[in-house]
């Protein structure tokens, strides 16, 4: 990963929007539109990957039919039915790496940082958990967005 910083992200309510995908029935991929230019500008200075829950076959479509998955590496895609359970696992291959974790879930967020708290993590507030009003007594993530706009801002400064 040549000390580049790392980012993983999760993929539906992050990148994919997912809600869109919902209505039409499962016929139209598509990523939020900052998604291509974000993950265009964060290529040049990270290395991209995925930590995401769901079948692996069908959330790799999701990437393939989006044109998206050329942005990540193949080595960092993670793709779990428990994501929970493999959280240990696949933090432990970044242990050495600046590493940042996007995701819309808060309990993802806070038992990563629980495990490895030099990670930067970033709760992209969106889509039904967004909704929900999450909140975990004591965890405050490092930064809050509700669009990834933001996110090279924060990369680009760590």
């Amino acid at each position: 990963m040549k000390n580049k910083p790392v980012v993983l992200f999760d993929i539906d309510y992050t990148i994919f929007d997912t809600q869109k995908f919902k209505e039409s029935r499962l016929q139209d991929f598509n990523t939020y539109k900052e998604v291509e230019e974000l993950l265009m500008k964060l290529n040049d200075i990270a290395t991209l990957g995925i930590f995401s829950k769901g079948g692996n076959e069908f959330q790799r479509t999701k990437l393939e039919n989006t044109g998206m998955i050329k942005f990540f590496e193949e080595n960092c895609i993670h793709i779990f039915d428990d994501k929970d359970a493999k959280l240990i696992d696949v933090l432990g291959k970044y242990k050495n790496s600046k590493l940042f974790l996007v995701d819309d879930k808060l309990g993802i967020l806070y038992s990563a940082k629980k495990l490895m708290p030099e990670l930067t993590a970033i709760w992209v507030k969106r889509g039904p958990y967004a909704q929900a009003e999450q909140s975990i007594e004591n965890f405050v993530p490092d930064a809050t967005i509700e669009n990834l706009s933001n996110l090279f801002n924060l990369v680009s400064v760590n």
